[in-house]
């Protein structure tokens, strides 16, 4: 980075001088800074939410169990039914609507349709077997084994599955006779056609419209990100955490771009609509990730500064339609092509994401029968020390195991349940007592409740946890028989549920965490490989790049993966944290960043055509290639191979020789990931430089 004195502090803000209107231009960027750093604070309150659509999907759900719950209220004025089936119909209607995945309305209609039949099947199944029967508590942890072994085909089975295991939890609690299961037939049909009503007539999912927000919530992040990057221009240096705030913008703007590219997928017809916009918002990532990597390494000379401060400030002044000036530097420069890629239109043609593999058919079967075995576990052991609420027990087991991949994260989760469950007894305690006896205030905040539940699901488990549980207090209350008892009971039993989980998922077909990470590592070095190759390709042998979008978004993913199946092996929840899996990806996030910024000159046309580059170039990507194999065979390299990142490329500007370097930096990378015991090359960029 520039040496940075007082004195260039002044140079640059002497130069950018006032706009047109008569102020100074870092005024606007300070602003929007310290905007930057509200939101930054709101993310760690509120998880992220691009374009909103988790606040629509919960919007959703609450309006059909809100809806079912006052129609069941309804028809008990003619007929009578218990007080607990306003509770079910709330409560299914509610799951189905979050549950049923973004379908066509078909589809999505016979999914509500198959849902609202699992649940009846279920529920006469809970009603003929008996609440507190033996049959009843054995049937339980066989029908967690199908919804768990059927939830890896996909959100339509995860859909029916949850669907019928809560109308069996309810029917089981309920322990009403055979003879009211007809009309708690009609409660559940009656929950079912809400949920359609409310997912396919009044508020179907509308990806068009969604995609728009998503831009909208991309050009705010970006504009988030260079307003970080202007203020640490005008003060010449980045501030104490700035480049880290820099780093969750980017992170924030790679999510929403994911998530964008997720809603173009389920637009019938995309490419006669909007061509190749997903490939422009991998052109906007790849862009603000290489002003965010130039903005961290060299903000420029005080000039090139004060350029960028002027030109971001007239572009903020203008909605972005004019971009930063080549005055600016490299960093200026990186600015204007982001700038430039935001306005221009989507080139036409077909192509899209390319789509994941199908399951194995007998994938599932080990969290499935993991499942079976930790349900049955909690069951015993609640017989024995709390028999009041042993579901409870059994439905803290059934989560440990319901989207993770190895016994770390399995243990993670059940420690997010009991700290859920622990700060919701405390709330859920304050709110029963307070609304005591306010029957509709009450309903009021169990909506609000549900809402915020539903809103944090996937984002922020443990506060979804923290929600159901005042759900659960204020439920208890409107029934008429709410203690504090009763709500340490539910922590008491999530605990015994959490140790069962434990024991199992530690002893019984135990998951590795390093086995799952050795999974996720080898198929990220593929994926690698195969940019690299691809990229390589392109700029040696002029092949073909129209396959590089989408080997850049399989790298995107795979490392995704690998950083989630890395996650428990690197948290506190372990005895010790691994410092060497650390180490690695470290490496293997450099590696990533690299590629795509490979692949990204690869795009933009950079034959590498220089004999002196030529021969560096393929030798690298040999070396590349076998340390792949090396990679995830957990061998050694040989010695006399160790130091194949190790040639020096003049460091010059052009895109060539800077692919060039980048290729060597992934090779060198790549021979210190595949050797633990070898210590990192020094990357040729540190000493080309």
């Amino acid at each position: 980075m520039a040496n940075t004195t007082p004195r260039d502090v002044g140079e640059v803000r002497q130069e950018a001088g006032p706009t047109q209107s008569g102020k100074h231009p870092e005024g606007r960027v300070h602003h929007l800074a310290s905007a930057g750093l509200l939101h930054a604070a709101l993310d760690r309150l509120l998880p992220p939410d691009p374009g909103s659509l988790r606040l629509l999907a919960a919007l959703r759900a609450t309006l059909a169990g809100t809806l079912t719950f006052f129609l069941v209220v309804l028809i008990g004025t003619a007929v009578e039914l218990p007080i607990l089936d306003r509770v079910l119909g709330f409560a299914v209607a509610l799951f189905i609507a979050a549950t049923v995945p973004p379908l066509s309305t078909g589809e999505k209609l016979k999914t509500i349709l198959f849902a609202g039949l699992g649940a009846c099947a279920t529920t006469f199944a809970a009603s003929v077997l008996g609440g507190q029967s033996v049959a009843g508590k054995v049937a339980l942890p066989v029908l967690m084994f199908a919804v768990t072994y059927f939830a890896v085909r996909g959100p339509r089975y995860v859909s029916i599955g949850m669907v019928s295991l809560v109308a069996y939890v309810f029917a089981l609690v309920a322990g009403q006779p055979v003879e009211t299961v007809p009309m708690r037939m009609l409660v559940l049909a009656l929950a079912a056609a809400d949920a359609a009503l409310l997912r396919c007539v009044l508020m179907p999912e509308r990806p068009a419209a969604e995609f728009e927000r998503l831009q909208g919530a991309i050009r705010g992040r970006i504009d988030r990100m260079l307003a970080l990057i202007g203020a640490a221009a005008a003060a010449g240096a980045w501030k104490p955490g700035g480049k880290a705030a820099l780093g969750r913008e980017v992170e924030r703007l790679a999510e929403a771009i994911l998530l964008a590219q997720a809603r173009l997928n389920a637009i019938a017809g995309a490419a006669g609509v909007y061509g190749r916009s997903w490939l422009q918002l991998l052109e906007i990532g790849l862009g603000a990730e290489r002003v965010a990597r130039i903005a961290g390494e060299d903000l420029g000379t005080p000039a090139e500064r004060a350029a960028i401060v002027s030109e971001l400030a007239a572009s903020y002044a203008n909605n972005g339609d004019r971009p930063a000036r080549s005055e600016g530097g490299p960093l200026g420069t990186a600015i204007a092509m982001l700038k430039h890629v935001q306005r221009k239109a989507p080139s036409a043609g077909p192509d899209k994401p390319a789509v994941a593999p199908p399951v194995p058919a007998i994938a599932g079967w080990k969290p499935a029968l993991q499942t079976a075995l930790a349900t049955a576990l909690a069951i015993m052991l609640s017989e024995i020390v709390l028999p009041n609420r042993w579901y409870w027990a059994a439905f803290a087991a059934f989560v440990m195991f319901q989207g993770t991949r190895s016994r770390g994260e399995s243990i993670a989760k059940g420690m997010a349940f009991i700290l859920g469950t622990t700060g919701g007894l405390v709330g859920g305690v304050l709110l029963a007592t307070l609304l005591a006896g306010h029957e509709l205030a009450s309903l009021a905040v169990i909506i609000v409740a549900v809402f915020l539940a539903f809103q944090a699901n996937v984002a922020a488990y443990g506060v979804m946890v923290f929600w159901i549980t005042i759900i659960l207090g204020l439920l208890f209350g409107m029934l008429g028989y709410f203690t504090f008892d009763v709500l340490l009971l539910r922590l008491e039993e999530a605990a015994v549920g959490v140790i069962s989980g434990g024991l199992v998922a530690s002893l019984v077909l135990v998951r590795r965490d390093r086995h799952v990470v050795d999974q996720a590592t080898s198929a990220f070095a593929q994926a690698l490989v195969d940019l690299v190759r691809g990229s390589a390709a392109v700029m040696l042998d002029e092949a073909s790049s129209a396959d590089l979008p989408s080997r850049i978004l399989t790298v995107s993913q795979r490392f995704g993966e690998l950083r989630t199946a890395a996650a428990s092996r690197l948290s506190g929840f372990q005895l010790s944290r691994d410092g060497e899996l650390q180490r690695r990806m470290v490496l293997l996030g450099g590696c990533e960043s690299w590629a795509r910024e490979l692949a990204d000159i690869a795009l933009r046309g950079a034959p590498i055509t220089d004999p002196a580059l030529v021969g560096p170039a393929r030798r690298a990507v040999e070396g590349i290639g076998a340390w792949l194999g090396r990679l995830t065979a957990g061998t050694p390299p040989p010695p006399q191979e160790a130091d194949t990142g190790t040639e020096v490329v003049p460091a010059l500007d052009d895109r060539a020789h800077h692919a060039v370097r980048l290729l060597l930096r992934i090779d060198a990378a790549l021979a210190a990931c595949s050797f633990p015991g070898a210590a990192p090359h020094p990357l040729p960029a540190q000493r080309a430089g």
